[in-house]
């Protein structure tokens, strides 16, 4: 790993490097607490349901971001060279972030069956581990592909820096159509579809229940609601960078390259927020799938 500390910079990237600088640290300190703590919780449960194993495989993505933030404070300080290191920590960053879309996806379509097919989901108690088991494998399986298959894109020679590709040097197309598709259109209108259905239902059967239950619904609609909120402002903002990066000129360069950089900042917060789901997680650990999350 070589540095360029004395490289010169431009009066942009010297106000994005004081962000970062400000920026991440706490990012790295909060989530590392939360994430530690979370599974040490995690490793102390008695009985897993198939949204613990979502919820798991959320905090196993999350800690892949925590331990590789160092290297973004580190570059915020003093660049690093682009390198075959720099590849590999730009492809830790992409499949972090589209493993938790994936995975947060999954989530929201488990818990939507949940509370529209109550008896599918009895009757597919017995093999609810399994399936939940065999989807995170399969999300890793399309991270890694996608990933492997296009890793051309973040070749040292495509860097400007070990975090920023080449504003001149355009992703692949096949490589950006699949990020924003598949990546997250697709992923984000699931989730909006299948939460807001889900908060419809628990809604609507408020009228059928008093007390206890009632307040517990209402808590989990806004919950729910508190999710996908969060999952809309952590990812649309980096996804409308990856665009706008894709179509711009040269006479945009320093904004994009400003707005990109917050906004994989914002995507980045995602790791610390997911402790509040897990939080509300445990908190319910005794309780079924619609009362999880």
């Amino acid at each position: 790993m070589e540095y360029n500390c004395s490289a010169e910079r431009s009066n942009t990237d010297k106000a994005l490097s004081y962000f970062e600088r400000v920026a991440y640290p706490p990012v790295f300190i909060v989530g590392l607490f939360f994430n530690v703590t979370a599974l040490c919780i995690f490793c102390r449960l008695k009985r897993w349901t198939d949204t613990h194993i979502y919820m798991f495989n959320l905090l196993v993505v999350d800690f892949q971001a925590i331990i590789f933030l160092p290297f973004k404070i580190l570059e915020a300080f003093c660049p690093i060279k682009p390198s075959v290191l720099c590849t590999f920590l730009l492809c830790t960053q992409y499949s972090k972030m589209y493993s938790s879309i994936f995975t947060i996806t999954a989530i929201s379509f488990q818990r939507f069956i949940a509370v529209k097919f109550p008896f599918l989901t009895k009757a597919l108690a017995s093999r609810s581990k399994m399936i939940a088991i065999s989807k995170c494998i399969f999300i890793w399986m399309i991270v890694v592909v996608i990933c492997a298959s296009n890793y051309e894109n973040l070749l040292p020679d495509k860097l400007q820096t070990c975090y920023d590709r080449k504003i001149t040097d355009k992703l692949g197309s096949r490589f950006f159509y699949l990020l924003e598709i598949l990546g997250y259109l697709i992923p984000v209108l699931i989730i909006i579809l299948c939460s807001t259905q889900t908060i419809y239902i628990l809604i609507r059967s408020l009228k059928h229940v008093q007390g206890r239950d009632k307040m517990e619904r209402t808590n989990i609609a806004a919950i729910i609601t508190a999710n996908m909120f969060t999952f809309i402002v952590c990812f649309t903002p980096v996804h409308i960078g990856l665009l706008l990066q894709y179509v711009a000129s040269d006479e945009s360069r320093d904004f994009v390259h400003v707005f990109l950089d917050v906004s994989e900042w914002i995507a980045t917060t995602n790791c610390c927020l997911d402790s509040i789901g897990y939080y509300f997680l445990l908190k319910r650990a005794s309780k079924r799938d619609t009362c999880s999350y």
